[in-house]
């Protein structure tokens, strides 16, 4: 009989997670394909403003993109799911920070070298590549960064309060960042579609009620079921505004407003999908498999989303031969398996590398006394210091 990771066990990994871990980027990669490869905007398919009838292609192309945009609510999800057991660790972020910075820096270089770049390499260009978090670079990194600076204080809050008040918490923030943007017929001055540091603190509550409250919940295949509905729904609704956009050449603004992360259908069908994943029962061998790959899956993002070829990988692996329903399903679903095993790879090389000359570099007293500094640092927000309260003695 093959082990399985049970589901609400705490002190036994969830593989489920591993595999969604791994399913997520997978998707973060066929939306970028789709877009970035112009599929979604460029003749022979049509984007939602074109005028026409909708081909089975067209109407392929957009339903995958349907499917797909969960992935990044995915990623918080499992994040706020994930990190409400653990403890802040300055260790942790100076770690993603150097690690965004590298891949920025040394991809991005030798994009340029290669000639890949999309765009002039001019002074902006390189402050973008030297300034990453900053220059928003990755925006997904950019806005993480500043959720996980805050992870000390949600954890408190998420803590802290009680069912009741988590649900009045999590009411009014999806009041005014889900439910008003998915029903007013109009752009909303203070919405970034959900990508920005605020909607991963939604995330972040939404996760943390799964985990504290999970109710007697239903079978993984039921909330496969949930998705793929809440998927057929964000693409019919977009199909529906295109359709009264060209009839009567209104709400052109809003014609992709289901396909932004923090529309209702989309929060849905994320919620949906973490749970069937959640709920998922994978064997000891294979969910070691997946443990090791998520391990090196943000490299895969940090590497096609490169300023350098973020533009430049489509071409290579067929973007231009994706105008049917097949080639379009089938072509996408390769480019994303291809980069995320290409992404793994050069991730858990850099990775090797980088802890060899961090092992080097920690034998230098400078870095000896900044390690030192750090670990105090982290064990501070783990409680294990308190030494440095101001009102420890009243």
């Amino acid at each position: 009989m093959k082990k399985t990771a049970p589901v609400t066990d705490n002190s036994t990994r969830n593989y489920g997670l591993d595999v969604l871990r791994c399913t997520a980027m997978i998707m973060v990669v066929i939306l970028h394909f789709l877009d970035k490869g112009g599929i979604l905007r460029s003749l022979p398919l049509m984007s939602l403003s074109d005028k026409g009838t909708f081909s089975a292609a067209d109407t392929a192309a957009w339903l995958l993109e349907a499917l797909c945009i969960v992935a990044v609510n995915l990623y918080m999800l499992m994040s706020g799911y994930l990190l409400y057991s653990t403890k802040f660790r300055l260790s942790r972020l100076l770690k993603l920070v150097a690690k965004v910075w590298l891949y920025s820096v040394i991809i991005g270089f030798a994009g340029i070298a290669l000639g890949t770049c999309s765009e002039p390499v001019n002074t902006y260009f390189l402050l973008r590549l030297l300034l990453p978090v900053s220059m928003n670079t990755y925006w997904f990194m950019t806005a993480y960064i500043f959720f996980y600076l805050l992870v000390p204080v949600l954890g408190m809050a998420a803590k802290a309060m009680n069912r009741s008040q988590m649900k009045l918490l999590l009411a009014g923030l999806l009041f005014f960042h889900v439910i008003i943007k998915t029903v007013v017929p109009a752009q909303l001055t203070t919405d970034a579609s959900g990508m920005d540091a605020m909607w991963y603190i939604v995330l972040y509550f939404v996760a943390v009620y799964i985990r504290r409250f999970p109710g007697k919940g239903r079978r993984a295949a039921v909330y496969f079921i949930l998705y793929v509905v809440g998927a057929l729904l964000i693409a019919n609704e977009a199909f529906i505004l295109r359709e009264v956009y060209l009839k009567t050449g209104r709400l052109s603004y809003i014609l992709n407003i289901s396909y932004s992360y923090n529309h209702l259908l989309v929060l849905f069908a994320s919620v949906s999908l973490f749970l069937a994943f959640l709920r998922l029962k994978i064997s000891e061998r294979a969910g070691k498999v997946f443990a090791f790959l998520g391990k090196y899956s943000l490299g895969v993002y940090l590497l096609h989303e490169n300023l350098s070829i973020r533009y430049a990988w489509q071409p290579l692996l067929g973007c231009d031969k994706a105008t049917t329903v097949i080639s379009i399903i089938g072509i996408s679903v390769f480019a994303g398996i291809i980069v995320f095993v290409t992404g793994v790879i050069v991730d858990w090389a850099g990775s090797n590398i980088f802890g060899f000359a961090l092992g080097i570099l920690k034998k230098a007293p400078v870095f000896k006394s900044l390690s030192a500094g750090i670990l105090k640092a982290d064990k501070i927000f783990s409680g294990a210091d308190t030494s440095s309260d101001g009102d420890s003695n009243g």
